[in-house]
């Protein structure tokens, strides 16, 4: 007699069992599964999640998407399509390959990570199929990736950005170890499934696809919109285990772990996504602003999250809300001024975009557009190498990224003298994060702290070989405009 699916499904979840030779502790060292230790018994017998899927049933759902995704991959690759995309589109593209491909790697090491130490056996499964999902994450970009080559040879960077030390790379490297690499069961639980993958990837896959799919970019669409319907999935890990530390006492090292999170999300994300979204995406293609998409798609379901637990909203939320206007403009302006250090092209703003930016952003065209002004005259006046920045950038001791978040009358930098050394931050939560966790963050030295050490070169040209640009063609350069003249 055939047994239907829920006679026998909760019974393949559940195949925990009694430890004879070593303890349960041993089995599950807090080290990597994570603390506060509980037996399974009083904390993890119950835990289960709401997808309840089956190995068989994963099979067959993930090959249909996979069909689905390489058959439009076959249908539009045909020769010169891709030279119908706008250029700036394709800026685009190469940065999030280079930034995000490998990333994904590191959540599959995260979800294997959870399939060994996770306190629960259905847990261990959804890490299980979290794993394969990862991985497939990050076979799909390097395929594409790759079939671009034709088009760029800086999409090599797809592959190559993680085995570099790119200024940006560094940066979005360091926030995938902390998070992912360097974390136990637990942490990984609420940074990666409940933080992550329950808001901010909506912005990667679901908002950056309206936007692939209004670009013409298809291919690209149909990828990230099969990469989250995967994430929607194993994003449900996180809740049952919030669900047992507050049930255990574990609710305040739970809000800290959300809070610090969020903040290294917003910090990457703002650098990754929302910097392409409105300088690099066409006009036609702009549905919506990057401010507009945060407080749809990443916001309003972190809200419902904290709403269902009943957390406190992170202390800097007034901070957030106002970098939404202006944090990502900071940003944009110093990688157009280090493009060279980039492995992407970048334009100043036309005149149909700085119209677009002053009506999203109503402190644009004070603060922002007389800076791009000053950018365009020195074009016209001076040639390319009065455009460029020469000096090394000050640059967060925590998410590694340039301290320029200034915004109309506020600049959010700060400073920490430690164990006899000076640190640097972009702002207070990255300090604040510092100073929780300074064992974990205190050793590790920027790139400007490389330099000034000696283990990477001072001399400018010799410094962008060192970050991986040993030629030329490999450096970011204004995308509308020709090289008239040497770079200094």
């Amino acid at each position: 007699m055939t047994l239907r699916r829920d006679e026998w499904l909760d019974l393949a979840r559940k195949v925990d069992w009694s430890y004879r030779y070593v303890s349960e502790h041993d089995m599950f060292p807090p080290a990597l599964s994570g603390e506060p230790w509980l037996t399974h018994d009083e904390a993890w017998a119950d835990w289960s999640e709401v997808y309840r899927t089956s190995y068989s049933e994963y099979v067959r759902n993930q090959s249909v998407k996979e069909l689905s995704v390489l058959a439009v991959r076959d249908a539009l690759s045909k020769p010169r399509l891709h030279d119908r995309l706008d250029p700036a589109w394709v800026q685009l593209v190469k940065f999030h390959q280079g930034a995000f491909a490998l990333g994904e790697y590191a959540a599959a090491l995260a979800e294997l990570r959870m399939c060994r130490f996770g306190r629960d056996s259905a847990w261990r499964i959804m890490a299980n199929l979290g794993a394969l999902d990862e991985i497939r994450h990050t076979q799909i970009p390097l395929l594409l990736g790759h079939d671009l080559l034709e088009m760029d040879d800086n999409f090599d960077w797809t592959h190559k950005a993680y085995h570099t030390n790119n200024l940006i790379v560094v940066a979005t490297r360091h926030f995938f170890e902390d998070g992912f690499l360097a974390s136990n069961a637990i942490d990984i639980a609420i940074q990666l499934n409940f933080v992550i993958e329950t808001g901010f990837t909506n912005l990667q896959f679901m908002a950056l696809a309206a936007m692939a799919d209004r670009a013409d970019h298809h291919v690209f669409e149909k990828a990230l919109a099969s990469i989250q319907t995967d994430e929607a999935r194993h994003a449900q890990i996180g809740h049952p285990v919030v669900r047992a530390l507050i049930r255990h006492g574990g609710r305040e090292y739970a809000q800290y772990l959300l809070d610090k999170t969020w903040w290294r999300c917003w910090r990457i994300f703002l650098a990754t996504t929302g910097t392409p979204m409105d300088y690099l995406t066409p006009i036609a293609a702009r549905t919506r602003s990057f401010k507009e998409f945060m407080q749809e798609w990443v916001v309003d379901q972190f809200m419902r999250n904290l709403e269902e637990f009943e957390f406190d909203l992170p202390w800097f939320w007034d901070l957030f809300l106002e970098e939404l206007d202006y944090a990502h403009h900071s940003l944009q302006l110093a990688h157009y001024g280090y493009r060279t250090m980039l492995w992407f092209d970048l334009p100043t703003p036309s005149d149909l975009e700085r119209a677009w930016l002053r009506d999203k952003y109503p402190t644009w065209r004070q603060t922002y557009e007389p800076i791009w002004d000053r950018i365009e005259d020195a074009w016209e006046r001076q040639g390319e190498a009065a455009t460029l920045t020469y000096t090394l950038p000050g640059l967060c001791n925590l998410c590694q990224l340039s301290t320029v978040f200034i915004g109309p009358g506020k600049n959010t930098a700060c400073s920490l003298k430690r164990n006899g050394r000076s640190y640097l931050f972009c702002s207070q939560p990255c300090r604040w994060i510092f100073e929780h966790e300074p064992q974990r963050f205190g050793s590790h030295r920027t790139v400007v702290d490389r330099v000034v050490t000696g283990e990477a070169p001072s001399d400018l040209l010799d410094l962008l070989v060192w970050m991986g640009h040993d030629t030329p063609e490999s450096r970011g350069r204004d995308l509308r405009r020709r090289r008239l003249e040497p770079v200094p």
